[in-house]
């Protein structure tokens, strides 16, 4: 398949196509006589991983090194360390996935932090101007409380 049919499956653009392949993301493709890029089924999943990974959240860099795993040469050009699917490739995966939920984890309960010191300035701002607190935002409280109890266990 082409780049654009590739860029179509995957819902990406073709630029985000050109761009992965810049950043060694994706394996070099071959190419027609006329100079066309040619990919495969192969660089189809290696699209959709990269776009799944980068929703959760990873540094491209960190995308690489999970496809170095299986797919792509190290950065010295040596073979991929593992085979698809292997016991070793699946437990670094599985490394580097719970490292990324840790540090999600982290920013998440910053954020929940940071929301509470808020509510708690408004809190003693309505307090001096004798303002009741909106049901919104007592529902929305209640709601935090419930998420973050829900989140520490």
């Amino acid at each position: 398949m082409r780049i654009g049919e590739l860029a179509k499956r995957a819902d990406v653009s073709v630029q985000a196509v050109r761009f992965y392949e810049r950043r060694r993301l994706l394996r070099t493709p071959r190419r027609t006589a006329a100079g066309y890029r040619v990919y495969n089924e192969k660089d189809l999943e290696i699209v959709t991983v990269i776009k799944t990974m980068q929703r959760f959240g990873f540094k491209l860099v960190e995308i690489r090194r999970v496809l170095q795993l299986w797919i792509l040469p190290g950065d010295t050009g040596a073979p991929s360390p593992s085979r698809e699917g292997s016991q070793e490739c699946l437990r670094e995966a599985l490394k580097l996935g719970e490292q990324k939920l840790e540090a999600m984890n982290e920013e998440i309960l910053a954020s929940m932090r940071l929301r509470d010191e808020l509510q708690e300035a408004l809190r003693q701002i309505r307090a001096g101007l004798k303002i009741p607190l909106s049901r919104n935002i007592a529902s929305s409280q209640s709601k935090s409380a419930a998420a973050a109890a829900k989140t520490a266990s």
